[in-house]
């Protein structure tokens, strides 16, 4: 297992934390509280990871690791038919000849991490008969994000007819990076979006077992897990509960419901995970195989041509006694004018125990290959108990 681990860092693929946003209301409108904000740095050699820098930075909230391509225990990957990738048996050379020339070709780029990225090309959500954008300056993602989404929600219609318009929250800027106030939501795979309901409740309002649409809101997600290159979808435990007993009394298999929800006959991280202020709306996370393998390959040559910009990302500094302004910034390499322009300090004047940010220059390691974890069908948990990896097959790496 450490060994699986270890290798999982080892290609870039382990962030050091979540990510995953929370909210809250502010002057009626919904807004998410973050406590680090990260960006895609300028140098890819010079890596700087925000708990890397001092010890006495205040670590991400998140503790789970989401981003995994290779999960310890997971099975291989699954057989699912996939083209080539655009810029398969493409130099370098000559994916730098096309991002000049026909930039259009190259597509959307997936850069970095959810709370460490950028995004280049990202494509708009468009509107649909069963979605509605809450804020289109904020709903840019990779195609592939926007095609899983169009995709489920179509699918839930299907299904349901006559079905509400489900609420599509943030995804990314369209050049991606930090998205107010927000600590993920960088590199256009991340998508807030609303609960379906069985009452007239409007975006963000706060489900319980009164009023969630159960029918609808297990399709749309049992459809995201089975259909889609879902890494995690969080929602709010209590939710995770009735969802999963809803799932059981319509006769959905339990070993498969370990594997979505987390269970005993399963030792794969779930699909599923709490998060706090998750009552609202659920937070999907994707992997894009496309977007990200074209990240790898375009990586370097976007900051040679300066397509993307070197922005800032930012690390958590906790003020202990003794500490000045003056102490902090020689401490983290910056000046007190930067210190105090980024968390609006008036005076001199901060405070023991209180979490200050620092703006950082960093940059993000291109990463190896994407080798995706295997789909969790259901066809595959109809056994006693799910396969193990000699008996699922042999592992591949995606394209």
């Amino acid at each position: 297992m450490r060994q699986s681990i270890l290798l999982a860092l080892l290609l870039g693929l382990i962030p050091l934390a979540t990510g995953a946003c929370r909210h809250r209301n502010v002057g009626g409108t919904t807004q998410a509280a973050s406590t680090t904000e990260v960006d895609l740095g300028a140098d890819s050699e010079a890596v700087v990871l925000a708990d890397d820098v001092d010890p006495t930075i205040a670590k991400e909230p998140h503790s789970e690791t989401v981003d995994l391509a290779l999960v310890a225990g997971d099975l291989p990957t699954a057989a699912v038919d996939r083209a080539p990738h655009p810029l398969e048996g493409m130099s370098n050379a000559e994916v730098e000849k096309l991002l000049l020339n026909h930039p259009e070709k190259i597509g959307a780029v997936s850069l970095g991490r959810p709370n460490r990225g950028a995004l280049y090309g990202g494509v708009n959500m468009p509107k649909g008969p069963g979605w509605k954008v809450v804020n289109t300056s904020e709903t840019f993602g990779t195609q592939e994000t926007v095609d899983f989404l169009a995709h489920t929600i179509s699918r839930v219609n299907e299904l349901f007819p006559d079905t509400p318009v489900i609420r599509i929250g943030d995804i990314s800027r369209n050049t991606g990076g930090h998205l107010r106030p927000h600590v993920s939501h960088q590199s256009g795979r991340d998508v807030d979006i609303g609960f379906y309901y069985n009452d007239a409740s409007k975006w963000y309002a706060t489900a319980n077992e009164r009023n969630l649409d159960m029918p609808r809101t297990w399709a749309f997600i049992k459809i995201t897990v089975t259909d889609t290159d879902i890494a995690a979808i969080f929602i709010d435990r209590r939710l995770q509960s009735l969802l999963r007993t809803y799932a059981e009394s319509i006769g959905e298999n339990a070993n498969w419901l370990d594997a979505v929800f987390g269970g005993p006959t399963s030792k794969l991280r779930p699909v599923l995970l709490h998060e706090p202020g998750h009552k609202t709306h659920m937070h999907l996370r994707y992997f894009n195989p496309i977007a990200q393998e074209t990240g790898r390959r375009v990586y370097r040559a976007l900051l040679k041509h300066k397509k993307i910009k070197p922005p800032t990302y930012y690390v958590n500094y906790k003020v202990k006694r003794g500490d000045t302004l003056n102490k902090i910034a020689r401490k983290m390499k910056t000046t007190v004018k930067i210190i105090k322009k980024t968390n609006r300090i008036r005076g001199n004047r901060i405070y023991a125990n209180r979490t200050y940010k620092i703006p950082k220059k960093g940059g993000v390691s291109v990463p190896q290959k994407l080798v995706l974890p295997v789909r969790r069908l259901p066809a595959l948990y109809t056994q006693t108990a799910p396969q193990s990896p000699a008996s699922a097959g042999t592992a591949s790496t995606s394209k």
